[in-house]
C-alpha cells in the first residue's frame, strides 16, 4: 500500500477558517526534510491557522523511514497538520498539491563536481516536471531546493509548459542568510539589524553576495548602508569568498547542511506564500530571467526581490549596478547559461 494517511492530533474545536493547503516534499525521509517539517507542523511557515496535508515523498527504500517520521509528526501534536500521505509514487505525491518542495536529488558527495551532479540530476527533474503537467493543480507553487537548483528549476518548468512561469522558484535564501550573518557577526550586531543583501546568479561558486544596497539598522532605528561600514576589501573579497565555500567547508566538517538548508526554506516560504516580505525590505530568490538587469531570458538567476501581502512576486527594479558589480553577475550568468545549455541538452537525450 503505497499511500498512508493519519489524522493526528488536532486542537479541540479549533476553527478552520481555510481549505487545508496539500504540501509535497520530495526526499522527505532526509535530513533536510525531516529539519523543514518541524517548522511546518509548528505553523511557522504558512500560518498558525493554515491546516496542512503533509505528502511525503521518497523513493521504495526509505518507506519504513517515512512512516517513522509520520508517528513523529503525530507525536508532535500540531494544531496545523491535517493529515500525513505517504507515496513512493512522484504522480500520487504531486496530485492535488498546493506546493511542492523539490528536495529529492542525486545527493552532493564529498568531492563530486558540479557537473556530475548536472548529469545525475537532469533526468530526475524531466520527470518531476512531466509529472506536474500532467497531475498537478495549474496553481500549483513550486520551490527548487536540490542543487543544482537553478538549472533544476529551470528543467522542471520546461518539462510542465502549461503551468505559469511565475509559480517557479530556487532556493538562493540559504546564500542570503550566509550573508546577512556575516555581516551581523561583522559589524557586532543582530541579524534582525541587516535587511537588503542581495545575492545575485548561480547558486554556485560564481554566485555573488552583494552589499551595494544593504543597510544596517543603528540603535535609534536610523539606517546606515552597509558599505559605509565596512570596508572594501571585506565586502570585495574577504565576504564573497566565504559565502561561496561556506557549503564546501560545512560539508568537509560535518557531511551535510542540514539545519541551516531547513531553515531557509521555511524562510523562502514564508516570505512568498503567506507574509510577504517586510516594507522596505527585499530577500533573493531564483526566478525566471526575462532580461532583467541584463540578464537574457532562458535562465534562473537569483535576484533581489519583494513579495506583497497578496502574493505577487515582484523582482527589484532599478537598483544601481557599479562595475563591479556588472562584473560578477555576468560571470555568474556565464557559468549558469553553459550548465542550462548542457542541461537542456542532457534532457532531451534522457
Amino acid at each position: 500500500k503505497q499511500w498512508y494517511q493519519r489524522r493526528v492530533a488536532i486542537t479541540a474545536g479549533m476553527s478552520r477558517k481555510k481549505e487545508p493547503m496539500r504540501i509535497c516534499i520530495t526526499g522527505a525521509a532526509g535530513r533536510i526534510a525531516y529539519s523543514l517539517i518541524q517548522s511546518l507542523a509548528k505553523g511557522d511557515v504558512f500560518g498558525h491557522d493554515q491546516m496542512l496535508i503533509l505528502h511525503l515523498l521518497d523513493i521504495e527504500k526509505s518507506k519504513e523511514a517515512l512512516y517513522g517520521i509520520a508517528m513523529e509528526i503525530e507525536d508532535l501534536a500540531s494544531h496545523v497538520v491535517e493529515n500525513v500521505v505517504i507515496t513512493t509514487s512522484l504522480t500520487e505525491g504531486l496530485q492535488d498539491a498546493d506546493v511542492a518542495i523539490l528536495i529529492a536529488s542525486m545527493p552532493h558527495l564529498k568531492g563530486m563536481e558540479r557537473k556530475d551532479l548536472l548529469l545525475a540530476n537532469t533526468k530526475i527533474f524531466k520527470e518531476t516536471g512531466e509529472a506536474l503537467e500532467k497531475v498537478a493543480k495549474r496553481s500549483i507553487r513550486v520551490l527548487v531546493v536540490a542543487n543544482p537548483c537553478n538549472t533544476n528549476a529551470l528543467i522542471t518548468l520546461k518539462y510542465a509548459p502549461s503551468i505559469d512561469p511565475a509559480q517557479f522558484t530556487g532556493l538562493s535564501m540559504l546564500d542570503h542568510n550566509r550573508t546577512v550573518a556575516q555581516v551581523a557577526k561583522k559589524l557586532d550586531g543582530n541579524t534582525e539589524h541587516v535587511r537588503n543583501v542581495v545575492i545575485w546568479g548561480n547558486h554556485s561558486s560564481t554566485m555573488y553576495p552583494d552589499l551595494s544596497h544593504a543597510l544596517f539598522m543603528n540603535p535609534d532605528k536610523t539606517c546606515t548602508p552597509v558599505h559605509k561600514l565596512v570596508d572594501h576589501t571585506w565586502a570585495h573579497e574577504q565576504l564573497i569568498e566565504t559565502i561561496r565555500n561556506r557549503f564546501k567547508e560545512i560539508i568537509n566538517r560535518r557531511g551535510m547542511t542540514t539545519m541551516s538548508t531547513g531553515k531557509a526554506i521555511a524562510d523562502h516560504l514564508r516570505y512568498w506564500l503567506w507574509t510577504g516580505t517586510p516594507a522596505g525590505s527585499h530577500v533573493s530568490m531564483a526566478v525566471p530571467s526575462n532580461g532583467e538587469y541584463g540578464i537574457p531570458a532562458g535562465v534562473f538567476f537569483s535576484y533581489p526581490v519583494t513579495v506583497s501581502s497578496e502574493g505577487k512576486l515582484s523582482i527589484v527594479p532599478d537598483l544601481d549596478i557599479d562595475e563591479f558589480s556588472r562584473t560578477k553577475i555576468m560571470e555568474s550568468y556565464t557559468e549558469l547559461k553553459e550548465e542550462a545549455d548542457q542541461a537542456i541538452q542532457l534532457a532531451g537525450e534522457a
